[in-house]
């Protein structure tokens, strides 16, 4: 929707009024009547948007990505999907597992996965585990994946605070997983993050991360995190990072990280 409205700046004046009178004719008057509600009703969303995007820049607010927002998000959240609301295409589901997942995340090793939701990545994440641990913010997450994965003995769930990993014990983990979850992540608890993850990783583990780029400009209720800030504090912690891209090419075909200039970030802590 954003990206139509901003494309409306492509057409003058001239031009939206030879298009008004082509879709009178052949719409009738009480299509036009609806289509004119919309077109000023998303014009007045998008103005409301740069209103609160220009605010929460300007005095720090959360936005709608606080830790209280996001638990209480989530713990009301409908996971009867188990996710899968999120994902463009089976085809785009599959290739980030084959061309992401299975290729970053080593067999047969400890992993961790924040914010698995209703368990959208965490089959194949098992499956690639000697280990798994699943944290999430919100308990109905931890309850719906508790009882899907309960025949998984080597699976495990625990509620976490959403700034930390307790639980998790220290140089214990070879792989981190999270995807649609650090989008919506302010910059402040990312770095908190960010020392979990030097605590509980093995050296030489790696992370996978999917998180936003342009702090929320694109829509999405994305959180305040830029590509530029996200590298540096990972950087600033000692990590290596091995890749970051918003696409990857599967064959003939071109797969983005997300609707909102999302990116999946890679990165290792190096063996000492």
């Amino acid at each position: 929707m954003k990206d139509l409205i901003e494309n409306r700046r492509h057409i003058t004046l001239f031009g939206k009024a030879k298009l008004a009178w082509l879709i009178l004719k052949e719409n009738g008057l009480l299509w036009c009547l609806a289509f004119g509600v919309y077109y000023i009703n998303s014009s007045i969303a998008q103005k409301a948007f740069q209103f609160m995007d220009h605010l929460r820049r300007k005095t720090g607010i959360p936005g709608m990505n606080s830790l209280a927002l996001n638990k209480a998000i989530w713990e009301a959240w409908d996971w009867s999907a188990g996710g899968e609301e999120w994902s463009p295409s089976e085809g785009w589901k599959s290739s980030v597992i084959k061309c992401v997942l299975e290729k970053e995340v080593p067999a047969a090793t400890e992993v961790l996965e924040i914010g698995p939701g209703g368990g959208r990545w965490t089959v194949p994440l098992i499956a690639r585990a000697a280990k798994y641990t699943g944290i999430d913010i919100s308990a109905s997450c931890v309850e719906v994946c508790r009882a899907k994965f309960a025949g998984e003995p080597k699976a495990s769930f625990a509620v976490g605070s959403g700034i930390d990993l307790k639980g998790v014990p220290d140089d214990s983990i070879d792989a981190l997983w999270s995807f649609d979850v650090f989008v919506h992540i302010n910059q402040n608890e990312v770095e908190k993050y960010a020392d979990e993850f030097k605590r509980v990783f093995k050296p030489g583990a790696v992370g996978i991360l999917h998180h936003g780029s342009v702090g929320g400009a694109m829509g999405g209720w994305r959180s305040n995190i830029t590509h530029d800030s996200m590298l540096k504090l990972l950087k600033d912690r000692g990590f290596e990072i091995v890749s970051s891209f918003k696409e990857w090419q599967d064959g003939s075909e071109t797969h983005q990280a997300g609707l909102y200039q999302d990116v999946i970030t890679v990165f290792k802590l190096p063996k000492a």
